[in-house]
């Protein structure tokens, strides 16, 4: 309790020092006050004042603020009044006060980094389990509204997706390209409260459609990661539930070293060299082999079997996707329209 208070009186010193360069900055009628992009800022400042009190320490909000302190520097040049709150900002991203185990170090997701004020694509850190370290994200900021987080990509092959339940566990790739940010920040990111899937298709004849599952979640490891996708709208079609036997809405999670699927006699993530919420096997897998383009064999690329062209009538081959995008936000968000 000692602790805590200590930590409460830090972070109320910081704010009013924080209120003390705004006010100088108001009365000496420093740019901030005409409006525009500087005047938007200045109002998130005060909004995430607010939420530090209430809700969350000055550590998770570091880096809007410290988004907030990039942003403004260029219009910080000689204005002594812009100056001083730059240095403020600066100095309490790369000093945030001390917190307790199993608090919040980072924001949850992207669009808690979104209703701090940060409306820009880009790498943020997020904390989806208070109980997990922080993990690197691609947080979409403009499609829709914006506020979604990225949970797979695919855009060149360069990363390999047959990978092991513990992979598919943990994350793999990089956010900056290919990857799959993990079953286990999957199933932090939905366990609590209602949220949305929506996963983006281009083809290499740049066709591009989507697919949104208003009702989405992962459950836990003991539950093995079951998929609920259910609601759907777009364009796409829904090919996660496609028919009785190739249903992958309510199925658990497969890799080639944990069958989970309805497949009798095999293992669908062997047999397809991917993880994936396989039923007995795939009406889609957007885990599969990246090909550039056709190919034949066995339908191990990135597949949806609700697209509008599957195969070359010509030659017989099957068509596999240029890109794919997998996101996840709170149902109930509201960003830019």
């Amino acid at each position: 309790m000692e602790h805590r208070h200590d930590k409460t009186g830090g972070v109320k010193e910081r704010l009013v020092q924080l209120q003390h360069c705004m006010r100088s900055l108001q009365e000496t009628g420093g740019s901030w006050s005409q409006g525009g992009q500087e005047s938007d800022s200045l109002g998130a400042i005060l909004a995430l004042m607010a939420a530090v009190l209430t809700e969350c320490d000055l550590h998770c909000h570091s880096q809007a603020l410290g988004a907030m302190a990039k942003r403004l520097e260029i219009a910080a040049v000689g204005r002594e009044g812009e100056k001083d709150l730059l240095l403020f900002l600066k100095s309490i991203t790369q000093y945030p006060p001390t917190v307790a185990p199993l608090e919040r170090l980072h924001p949850q997701d992207c669009a808690q980094i979104y209703r701090l004020g940060i409306k820009e694509n880009g790498i943020y850190t997020i904390q989806p389990d208070m109980r997990r370290p922080a993990l690197e994200a691609k947080c979409d900021m403009e499609t829709a509204g914006g506020g979604w987080t990225v949970i797979q990509n695919r855009q060149d092959g360069s990363v390999d997706f047959n990978r092991t339940w513990q992979e598919y566990q943990e994350g793999f790739g990089s956010p900056q390209g290919e990857h799959w940010l993990g079953n286990a920040a999957l199933y932090a990111l939905t366990s609590t409260g209602q949220h949305q899937l929506r996963i983006e298709l281009e083809d290499w004849h740049q066709q591009r459609r989507y697919a949104i599952y208003n009702n989405f979640k992962v459950a836990s490891e003991a539950q093995r990661y079951r998929l609920t996708a259910r609601e759907y709208s777009g364009d796409a079609g829904n090919a996660l539930s496609y028919s009785k036997r190739y249903n992958h809405d309510g199925r658990p999670f497969t890799t080639a070293d944990r069958d989970h699927d309805r497949y009798a006699t095999g293992n669908c993530g062997h047999y397809y060299g991917a993880g994936w919420w396989f039923d007995a096997c795939l009406a889609a897998n957007l885990n599969g082999r990246y090909y550039r383009g056709r190919y034949s064999g066995v339908t191990n690329g990135i597949y949806w079997g609700t697209w509008y062209i599957l195969t070359d009538g010509r030659t017989g081959e099957r068509y596999s996707f240029k890109s794919v995008e997998m996101k996840t936000r709170p149902r109930n968000f509201v960003g830019a329209s």
